[in-house]
């Protein structure tokens, strides 16, 4: 039985994960902590995500955590800090999914990599892994479009924009080119949107699309927990879903 605590657990994936975490027997959610300000502070997990009560109480304290095995963050950038340090002085697995970072933050994050397995997963789809292979295997192809383009859709909540999948692509194309060069990122922020990516390649008489649409916030769940189970026998180091599906 894997045990599992959520930062970030009044969120809109943390509350995917409670609910997708219900569905495992091989998992169990003992600890969620989420900023000292929450209105739920102290309510029940299972209460909190409109299910029947769980035992587990939502803390303000990381430290008042029971005995956990992995560490899922889906919080915000500052106060996922806490569960990168957390993670780092009890020597606990720590699958990262919240996004933008400042430098000195990803510097943090890398440093602690290499005390103890961490996966860093702007996108937990696994959808987004397998478009990341495809994008893998054309080498320096891109370089024969005249433009390159990235569009993306997510709800009116979203604080960060670009969100780190687009930003996380749009380097993964970049790293491909023969001289480099940006990619163009065109972000919206409307209604509930779980999340939409269109890579763009297009040249004067021809134009190419890649598209990984997101219809429901489980797949970032269930993807997380897969993350969780398959980084748990892992040794120290910085991993991605692209490492789970290699």
């Amino acid at each position: 039985m894997l045990r599992i605590a959520i930062s970030g657990s009044t969120g809109r994936m943390g509350l995917a994960l409670i609910d997708a975490l219900s569905e495992h027997k091989d998992l169990k959610l003992v600890g969620g902590v989420a900023r000292e300000k929450n209105k739920n502070i102290g309510k029940d997990l299972g209460e909190i995500a409109g299910e029947e009560r769980i035992g587990v109480i939502l803390s303000s304290n990381l430290n008042d955590l029971p005995q956990i095995d992995v560490l899922i963050d889906f919080s915000e950038a500052n106060f996922s800090l806490r569960s990168v340090e957390y993670a780092k002085k009890h020597n606990k697995p720590l699958v990262l999914g919240t996004t933008g970072y400042q430098d000195e933050d990803l510097k943090l994050i890398n440093e602690t990599s290499e005390h103890i397995p961490l996966l860093k997963v702007p996108n937990t789809s696994i959808g987004i892994a397998f478009l990341k292979k495809i994008i893998d295997l054309t080498s320096d192809s891109f370089s024969y479009f005249d433009k390159l383009e990235i569009l993306e859709r997510h709800h009116k909540d979203k604080i960060d924009s670009p969100s780190g999948t687009a930003l996380d692509l749009a380097n993964s194309i970049s790293s491909r080119l023969k001289n480099g060069g940006s990619i163009n990122i065109e972000s919206k922020r409307t209604g509930d949107n779980a999340g939409e990516h269109r890579i763009i390649l297009s040249s004067d008489y021809e134009r190419i699309e890649l598209t990984h649409k997101a219809f429901d916030l489980s797949i970032y769940a269930e993807g997380a927990l897969i993350g969780a189970k398959w980084l748990k026998s892992k040794p120290k180091g910085l991993y991605s879903m692209s490492d789970i599906y290699s």
